[in-house]
């Protein structure tokens, strides 16, 4: 009797307890809660392609969904706040602003490199000893273009004072990751057709991305393996599929067929990307921003196994008899912060192991444990 005096002596003053903090905290609850509407509500507003639509409809109203897709903007604005992306803002800002420290430039800037006017690119050309090694930058974190391309000029000056030349092209426009692929295609192209006239290394040439730019990079790596499987795969049986799903396997063979005579690269620098975006999809189902990523209006539903390298590397292992290793980089660098929550550390081991399967023969990989996004000139 008395145990279960004291018991309900101890519950009584546990729900009091809760019952005043929640009466204490209700006033800064309510705005809290308001904001947070707020914030999810203009965010799927400006970003949700179904919002042009119906707007109404398109908001969500049930809390759990509120709050786990406002806990997920929270984090990809500290990824973006503790990656590149406040570095390369505050090292373009602190370009422009200071003189006494500010490296001489030695840019080359809106060359053509193609034959459309949006083909522009800006070669950097080191003063010092130069190694005759060649870096291509796809900057930015978007699939369909490079809108603040410039940004990215700090980061590039800074490798160029190692001694590397540094192409930093301007590529896509308001299309799809096929048209930025196919614009990227033709800047390394002009790089290994004119490496000579500037003194580098033509065999020399290493592709380098970042998030999105770091996912291109790795599909314009496969572009010469998947063309020779496919050729291959074509004269003994017309229709052959790689890919376990046909509407895939079709949207993978039209961005192929676009790349034409595809140059193999010496070597990837790979920076916090995406490698599976199956997986990527489903992991932004899980966090209630499935349409209101980048990766939603880049990618369409049921292509998003064609734009998975990780998974054409093990469809290619999986299929092939003898893959020739000389269609693959020979080297590949990839490097992810244990924080980052907007592309898992996931992404980029399990792309690690692919490539180590399938026999490429130098796989790094740089984990930094207490970074979101590490700072691809630092690294």
């Amino acid at each position: 009797y008395m145990a279960r005096k004291l018991w309900s002596w101890h519950t009584c003053a546990w729900y009091v307890g809760v019952l005043g903090a929640a009466l204490a905290l209700l006033p800064f609850a309510i705005p809290i809660t308001v904001l947070g509407y707020a914030v999810v509500w203009i965010y799927t507003w400006t970003h949700d392609p179904r919002a042009r639509k119906n707007f109404v409809k398109v908001l969500p109203v049930d809390p759990r969904r509120v709050f786990r897709c406002g806990q997920a903007l929270w984090a990809g604005m500290l990824d973006g706040l503790g990656g590149p992306t406040a570095a390369l803002v505050w090292a373009f800002v602190a370009a422009k602003l200071s003189r006494s420290t500010r490296a001489q430039d030695t840019a080359v800037r809106d060359i053509q490199y193609g034959p459309l006017a949006k083909h522009r690119l800006d070669l950097f050309v080191p003063l010092s000893t130069a190694t005759g090694a060649v870096v291509v930058i796809f900057p930015g974190y978007r699939w369909s273009r490079t809108k603040r391309a410039r940004m990215y000029r700090p980061m590039a000056q800074t490798l160029c004072g190692d001694g590397l030349f540094v192409v930093l092209p301007r590529v896509g426009s308001q299309g799809s990751p096929a048209d930025a692929l196919e614009d990227f295609h033709v800047a390394v192209q002009w790089v290994v057709a004119n490496a000579a006239n500037f003194g580098a290394d033509a065999a020399r040439v290493h592709v380098m991305g970042c998030g999105a730019g770091a996912h291109l990079c790795a599909m314009y790596s496969l572009a010469a393996p998947l063309r020779t499987w496919y050729a291959q795969a074509d004269r003994m049986a017309r229709g052959a599929q790689l890919l376990a799903s046909a509407e895939a396997d079709a949207a993978l063979r039209r961005m192929v067929k676009r790349i034409r005579h595809p140059q193999r690269v010496a070597g990837l620098v790979l920076v916090s990307g995406v490698y599976d975006v199956v997986a990527q999809r489903r992991y932004e189902t899980d966090r209630c921003i499935e349409h209101l990523t980048a990766a939603a209006r880049a990618f369409a539903t049921g292509e998003e196994e064609a734009w998975s390298p990780a998974l054409a590397v093990r469809a290619l292992r999986r299929r092939s008899a003898v893959l020739p290793p000389e269609l693959f980089p020979r080297s590949v660098l990839l490097i992810h912060g244990r924080l980052d929550s907007t592309f898992e550390l996931a992404q980029s081991q399990r792309m690690f192991r692919e490539l180590c399967a399938v026999g490429v023969p130098d796989v790094q990989m740089k984990i930094y444990a207490n970074l979101r996004r590490p700072w691809p000139s630092r690294c």
